[in-house]
C-alpha cells in the first residue's frame, strides 16, 4: 500500500498547510521548499531536495500529482512491489530536484511540488507497460473510441509539454520546477529497467 501512504502523507502536509496563515505558510514554503539560492548557506538546506516534493501550492496542484500518482503508482507497485515504488519515487524526486538547481541556481523562488517524483512514476509505467491502452488504465474514464488509444502516446505528449515549458523556464525566475519533472522523468526510465531486470534474474 506505498501508493496509498504516498499519497496520504502529501494530502497531511497540505491540510498542515492549510491551517497555517498566510505568512506563516510562506515561511513554510520558504523554509521547506526548494530555494537553489539558498542551498550554499548551510548544509542543512540540502534535506528540501525531499521536503519539497511533499508540499503544494494549492488544490489543483495537489490533485493533479495524486491522481497521477494513484492511477500509475498501482500498476508500478503490483508489478515492482512497495519498495520499488519508493525506489523510484524518492530517487525520481531527488534526481528531478538536482536538475532544478544545475539549471536555474539562482533562483530564489521555493520550488515546491511531487511532480518530479511522480513524473519518475509516470515514466516508469512506460517502461513496465509499453503495450497499455487508455481503456486498460481507467476503462470507466475513455469512451469505446478512444478506449485502444495507446497510453505511450499520452505520455510523449505529456512530455513534449514538459520540455517546452522547461526551455521557456530559462528565460524567467518561476517557481514551477519544469526541469525537475523531466529529470524526474528520464530517472524513473532508468530505475525501472534496472528494476524490472533485476526481478527478472531473480525469477
Amino acid at each position: 500500500m506505498v501508493t496509498a501512504a504516498l499519497v496520504a502523507a502529501n494530502v497531511a502536509v497540505f491540510l498542515f498547510e492549510v491551517s497555517m496563515g498566510g505568512a506563516e505558510v510562506d515561511s513554510f514554503m520558504r523554509r521547506w521548499g526548494l530555494v537553489p539560492a539558498d542551498v550554499g548557506d548551510s548544509p542543512g538546506v540540502w534535506v528540501t531536495l525531499l521536503t519539497s516534493t511533499f508540499l503544494h501550492v494549492g488544490w489543483l496542484h495537489l490533485l493533479a500529482n495524486m491522481l497521477y500518482l494513484a492511477v500509475f503508482g498501482m500498476p508500478v507497485e503490483r508489478r515492482l512491489g512497495g519498495a520499488g515504488l519508493a525506489t523510484i519515487y524518492v530517487v525520481s524526486g531527488l534526481v528531478g530536484n538536482a536538475v532544478h538547481l544545475l539549471v536555474q541556481p539562482t533562483s530564489s523562488a521555493p520550488a515546491v511540488g511531487a511532480s518530479g517524483a511522480v513524473s519518475g512514476v509516470i515514466a516508469a509505467y512506460l517502461v513496465l507497460f509499453p503495450g497499455a491502452t487508455l481503456g486498460s488504465l481507467a476503462p470507466v474514464l475513455f469512451l469505446h473510441v478512444v478506449e485502444s488509444t495507446p497510453v505511450v502516446l499520452l505520455l510523449l505528449v505529456w512530455l513534449a509539454a514538459q520540455l517546452f515549458s522547461g526551455v521557456a523556464s530559462l528565460t524567467s525566475n518561476t517557481s514551477i520546477a519544469w526541469w525537475a519533472h523531466l529529470g524526474g522523468f528520464l530517472t524513473g526510465l532508468a530505475c525501472a529497467s534496472l528494476l524490472k531486470g533485476g526481478r527478472r534474474i531473480r525469477s
